[in-house]
């Protein structure tokens, strides 16, 4: 799948995962994503691409090995080259995280309930696209593990 694909993928999952969540949140009266979100969005945002960094540097050593020892350094070009647009979808997470964060304390959104309401979905969904690259972050350590027992 290309890597357009998998954005648009990911971006449509993210933000059906924060309607529901933010749905949730909404039926049940207990207004805890907002007031969490505003309060840690950055900071886990900016976590996970320390968590994602690190993971992809080990990933990344091992991968130097294994190129090493099958004599192909070419082998893993497209696997850095998709980990080099994680990083990038995490700074652009991070950034899109502060502009929807400012615009949801803006007066004009919290005079209008159906825009505050797309704006926290999207402030959910940006959370979720987060949790979506950690876990395929992990899932790469999985497959270098796998693949180095072949």
């Amino acid at each position: 799948m290309s890597t357009l694909s998998n954005v648009i993928k990911n971006s449509f999952m993210s933000i059906g995962l924060g309607f529901i969540g933010v749905l949730l949140d909404k039926s049940l009266a207990a207004g805890f994503l907002t007031k969490f979100f505003e309060e840690n969005l950055i900071t886990i945002l900016v976590a996970l691409l320390a968590i994602n960094a690190t993971t992809m540097g080990i990933v990344l050593t091992k991968i130097r090995e294994l190129t090493d020892k099958i004599n192909k350094p070419s082998a893993f070009a497209e696997t850095k080259a998709e980990m080099l647009i994680t990083v990038k979808e995490q700074v652009g997470l991070i950034i899109i995280g502060v502009v929807l964060l400012i615009c949801n304390s803006s007066l004009v959104v919290s005079g209008n309930a159906q825009l505050a309401l797309v704006v926290e979905t999207l402030i959910a969904g940006v959370f979720a696209y987060g949790l979506i690259i950690l876990y395929d972050t992990a899932t790469s350590v999985l497959i270098i593990i796998d693949f180095d027992a072949q």
